[in-house]
């Protein structure tokens, strides 16, 4: 305590300068930060400049290409046999472009049933007497006797009657397309018709307005191809097929359509209110609103867009070399104005990385100056509390040292003294020689331990091993106790008779004595009991040493091996060196001392030597 209040206005003062230069580095540490800030923001604009003027080119050439496929998107969605490919048109929430190719569901065929039923001259009786379908089969059988019986004249204007009547009536696609396609195969099949005629029935049409126009097969099969089931769809077309190759009217065209496999609807959100990208199996379409009700849309091949991009931005030097323009993958519909474009400029990230470095480069300098003033000061602390610690030890040595040798040497002046005034005859002084013999041993063990500390501490010990026996050198500790004054000693010795240990014969004799002086010092029983056990111990050989003495207090069991350490509190006079002397002997020997149990009731110590050092004798 005293030392600390010592100690007080220092570390204040070191205190005080610690916290104004820890302030001072954490003002410069903010400052490394908002440099490493504006040095990423910095970055982080340029790449974003970069990205938006990617976003806007891009977003200028779909809406150019869109542009140029207005005319195509219209066409495609008045004729079906129009390329569509590539192209999208919604209208009032309705896929018109890419076309669906959906069917009624069911595995029947009414389309074939009533194909086969007109091929066999049978009039479907659920037709109701004078109605336009009614009428329309009638025209049909009647063609059927014209070309049998072969009459020219009457097959055309019979034609001509079918004809009229199908421009003026137009009947569902489900009747009329398998009425009309049993009336080419009767036709064909008995007359060679002319090509204009099969032109106009079956791909063209006839008139002269395409809203007016009478459909003709191939077309009205295509834009009806929802109302038949996927039988009857695949039966007309085979049939159409079969007609137009044997009319010589081109059919690649509607056989590639009318082969298209079913498509899933382009996924669009609910709305369309600005122009996006939207990822379709085979593509990307760029889509973007036409009208209140109508949504248009082109394929996009956003790879080759991209790299055309990029070489258009090189070219106007907003790109080095090797850096690069890329656009991840998209998984829904995404807004132009959010594409996530990533610009990978090796320069920009060179630049981030110095930034970076320069970064850790002044904060570790912040850090280490930080660190070596909190060393400093715990530093300055420390050899300050140690200098004053070993100015106390040294007081107390001295005094403890000066008194101790002071007693016995008053003593032994008194007794001599006082034998040089009396006789011999005299009862009382028959002991003095005796008193003075045991002072003078205190004074020289005392002495002795003294003499060993110091060459222990200063390393000039170094140990003459020899074999050493370990009961007899306990003997010979015991030997030596009458001479303290101290003569009711109970030993119960177990399993070091023979044992031998490879040793300094002094040290190991100055340790014993140590601890069996303790032992009988620190104690205030009769008789004084010493209990010593021998046992192995894995790759060690432990000698256990316990008495009945005071015992040792708990919290002095951390520093009781320390120089000039005594117990607070006892009375028995000691330099405060004997266990640790006791601790340097066993480290000079490579083992070590412990306190394994401390009561009131005695104190056990366990000393571990090496398993080399000992040994059992045979």
């Amino acid at each position: 305590m005293p030392s600390m209040r010592r100690l007080l206005p220092l570390a204040i003062a070191l205190g005080v300068g610690l916290v104004a230069l820890l302030w001072g580095l954490a003002a410069l540490e903010s400052i490394v930060i908002d440099e490493r800030h504006q040095a990423r923001d910095g970055i982080a604009s340029q790449e974003a400049v970069l990205a938006e003027y990617a976003r806007r080119t891009l977003e200028q050439r779909l809406q150019a290409q869109l542009l140029e496929q207005h005319p195509a998107i219209e066409q495609a969605a008045e004729d079906p046999l129009a390329p569509a490919e590539g192209l999208l048109l919604i209208e009032d929430g309705r896929q018109r472009l890419p076309r669906r190719t959906a069917f009624v569901p069911g595995e029947e065929g009414p389309a074939r049933a009533l194909y086969d039923q007109l091929r066999r001259r049978e009039i479907p009786p659920e037709l109701e007497p004078g109605s336009p379908p009614q009428r329309r089969v009638e025209l049909y059988l009647e063609l059927r006797d014209a070309l049998e019986r072969a009459e020219v004249v009457e097959i055309g204007e019979t034609m001509r009657a079918v004809l009229r009547h199908r421009n003026r009536f137009v009947l569902d696609s489900t009747f009329d397309l398998p009425l009309m396609i049993a009336l080419l195969d009767d036709f064909t099949s008995r007359k060679t018709p002319a090509p204009e005629l099969m032109m106009g029935l079956l791909r063209e049409g006839f008139g002269r307005d395409p809203g007016a126009r009478m459909a003709a097969l191939q077309r009205a099969l295509l834009r009806r191809r929802d109302r038949f089931t996927a039988s009857d769809f695949r039966f007309l077309a085979d049939r159409i097929a079969a007609l137009s190759r044997g009319a010589g009217v081109p059919v690649d065209d509607f056989v590639a359509l009318a082969s298209t496999p079913a498509r899933a609807p382009v996924p669009l959100p609910p709305r369309v209110t600005e122009p996006m990208l939207v990822s379709v199996e085979g593509g990307t379409f760029y889509v973007a609103p036409h009208s209140a009700s109508s949504v248009r849309g082109v394929m996009a091949d956003l790879p080759a867009a991209v790299d055309v991009l990029e070489e258009e931005m090189r070219r106007r030097g907003l790109l080095q070399p090797e850096d690069r323009v890329t656009l991840p993958p998209l998984h829904e519909a995404t807004p132009l104005d959010t594409l996530p474009f990533v610009v990978d400029a090796p320069r920009l990230r060179s630049a981030w990385e110095r930034a970076e470095e320069r970064f850790w480069l002044k904060t570790g300098f912040v850090a280490a100056c930080a660190a070596l003033a909190l060393s400093i000061v715990v530093l300055a602390l420390l050899l300050q509390r140690r200098r004053y610690r070993f100015v106390e030890l040294k007081s107390d040595f001295v005094a403890t040292v000066s008194h101790e040798l002071r007693t016995p040497l008053a003593s032994i002046r008194l007794m001599a003294e006082t034998l040089e005034r009396r006789t011999r005859a005299v009862p009382a002084a028959r002991d003095y020689p005796q008193r003075i013999v045991r002072d003078i041993d205190e004074l020289s063990f005392l002495v002795e331990n003294i003499l060993s500390f110091n060459r222990l501490d200063k390393g000039r010990w170094q140990p003459r091993r020899t074999d050493v026996e370990l009961r007899p050198l306990l003997d010979a500790v015991l030997e030596d106790l009458p001479q303290y004054g101290v003569h009711e000693v109970s030993l119960d010795a177990e399993g070091i008779d023979d044992v031998v240990l490879h040793g300094d014969r002094e040290l190991l004799l100055l340790l014993l004595r140590n601890l069996v002086k303790n032992a009988c010092t620190y104690n205030e029983r009769h008789p004084i009991e010493l209990r010593v056990q021998g046992r192995w111990a894995r790759d060690c050989f432990v000698v256990e040493i316990a008495d009945n003495g005071i015992g040792i207090p708990v919290q002095e069991h951390a520093r009781i091996f320390e120089d000039f350490r005594r117990v607070a509190g006892t009375r028995a006079r000691g330099s405060g060196l004997g266990l640790s002397i006791c601790r340097k002997t066993m480290e000079a020997h490579g083992g070590r001392i412990r306190i394994v149990r401390s009561t009131p009731e005695g104190t056990r110590f366990a000393l571990e030597f090496p398993g080399t050092m000992a040994t059992a004798r045979a």
